[in-house]
């Protein structure tokens, strides 16, 4: 996994209803992007949003590093903060 500073990010439910739509701006040129959806640790769209927003914000307001990476596979994207959250999402990159 890479460590990145994040810069930005947005999280926001999707149109539907059934997804979480997420953006995060690094160091690096392209942002990463994803699609999560709820599954048995976050089940419903509101906690994968909560989740996501509260490490985010944590990372831009410590300067905590983030680490991501996507598991094409097994449609999953694992998000990690060192002492703050250590967890993956079901979803896909975009």
């Amino acid at each position: 996994m890479a460590r990145h500073q994040v810069k930005s990010f947005k999280v926001s439910i999707g149109r539907s209803g059934e997804s979480v739509r997420v953006e995060i701006e690094t160091e690096i040129k392209k942002p990463y992007k994803f699609e999560l959806t709820p599954d048995v640790h976050y089940p419903t769209v509101q906690d994968v949003e909560g989740k996501l927003k509260a490490a985010l914000t944590h990372c831009v307001d410590t300067y905590e590093k983030i680490d991501i990476s996507v598991f094409k596979d097994r449609s999953y994207v694992s998000i990690n903060v060192k002492d703050f959250i250590d967890t993956r999402f079901s979803g896909k990159a975009v």
